[in-house]
C-alpha cells in the first residue's frame, strides 16, 4: 500500500516536530507551559498543528487506496500533503505567512480531493 510510505514519512516529520519542542523548552528551561515564550509558543503550535490535521488527512487517503484508487492518485495525495506539512511547519518557525497559507492550502486540498473520491464513490 502506498499510504504506508507517507504514513512513514510523516512519522519522522512529527518525530522532528516533537524533538524541536523539547529543544526549545530545553534551551529555555521551561518545563510546563510555554513561558509566553514566542519561539516555544511556535514550536508547539507546529507540532499540534500537524497532529491535529495529519491523522484525519492519513485516514481519508488510506480509505481512497483502500477502496482501488490508483496508486499513482494515492501518490499525489501523500505528496500533497507531505508539501503542505512541511510549508507550514517552517513558515511558522521563520513567521513567512505566504508559505503557511500554501501549506495550509496544501493540506486542505488533500482533505477535500479524499473527501470527495470518497464520496464520490467511483474511482479513477
Amino acid at each position: 500500500m502506498v499510504i504506508s510510505f507517507y504514513a512513514a514519512v510523516l512519522t519522522f516529520i512529527y518525530i522532528y516536530l516533537s524533538m524541536n519542542v523539547v529543544k526549545v523548552r530545553k534551551a529555555n528551561k521551561i518545563s510546563l507551559g510555554t513561558d509566553n515564550n514566542p519561539q516555544l509558543l511556535r514550536a508547539m503550535r507546529a507540532h499540534g498543528n500537524f497532529i491535529e490535521y495529519v491523522p484525519f488527512a492519513l485516514i481519508l487517503i488510506f480509505l481512497a487506496e483502500y477502496q482501488g484508487l490508483s496508486s499513482h492518485y494515492c501518490h499525489a495525495l501523500g505528496t500533497l500533503l507531505v508539501f503542505g506539512r512541511i510549508c507550514h511547519f517552517v513558515a511558522i518557525n521563520d513567521d513567512t505567512l505566504k508559505l503557511r497559507v500554501i501549506g495550509m492550502l496544501s493540506t486542505f486540498a488533500t482533505l477535500a480531493l479524499s473527501a470527495s473520491i470518497l464520496l464520490m464513490g467511483r474511482l479513477f
